[in-house]
């Protein structure tokens, strides 16, 4: 159970099911992309208010624990509202793609097989850094806090690197204007969403 009077990192461990939440998100998310589900977008919407749910109440117990005694410096709960409000940011990104991805179900957009198999890959990607993330908060492992910002900026380096070829070649390349849109949506939204992952990891050791 979560109290502003514990430890940090016993603080850290309560955030497990916030990102167990995340990690459904973007599994729906990835559902919803490869077969056009209306269901699984409703499932992204069903969480993605679960989330705002659970996540309020870490919010005002951090709130007032800062405002408890103005005299006292609380940087565990700085530390704490930090990693919330990347949380709350990732969550956003992940809710944004459902108009994209509700989207392609609609107009059956295809993507390329380099292109499918690359937002495969990105899906993938995230819902094992969530776990990473969840591992993480559960037992601060350096190790997995070392594994995670490589992986992630990595992640973030590729994604640039597409998006940038993807740009260039946008007028040269015939096809569904759709499919472009789509596909760069869930680029920028994997880089932004590894971005925060990093902050979280950096944030739990400032």
């Amino acid at each position: 159970m979560f109290n502003t009077q514990k430890a940090p990192h016993d603080q850290f461990k309560a955030l497990g099911p916030l990102v167990r939440t995340q990690r459904q998100m973007v599994t729906a998310a990835w559902h919803a992309f490869n077969r056009h589900s209306q269901a699984q977008l409703e499932e992204m919407a069903r969480l993605r208010r679960l989330f705002t749910l659970d996540v309020d109440p870490f919010f005002e117990l951090v709130e007032s624990g800062l405002k408890k005694d103005l005299s006292v410096e609380r940087p565990d709960l700085l530390k704490l509202q930090g990693v919330l409000t990347h949380l709350e940011l990732m969550a956003d990104k992940i809710g944004g793609l459902e108009d994209q991805l509700r989207y392609k179900a609609n107009h059956g957009v295809i993507l390329s097989e380099k292109d499918l198999f690359s937002v495969n890959n990105l899906f993938s990607q995230l819902t094992g850094f969530m776990r990473t993330l969840s591992d993480i908060f559960a037992i601060n492992d350096p190790s997995l806090k070392a594994y995670l910002l490589e992986a992630s900026q990595k992640l973030t380096d590729e994604c640039y690197r597409q998006e940038t070829q993807h740009e260039t070649q946008m007028m040269d390349t015939p096809g569904q204007p759709g499919a472009w849109s789509v596909y760069l949506a869930i680029l920028q939204t994997s880089r932004e969403v590894a971005g925060h992952l990093m902050e979280i990891v950096k944030g739990m050791d400032q």
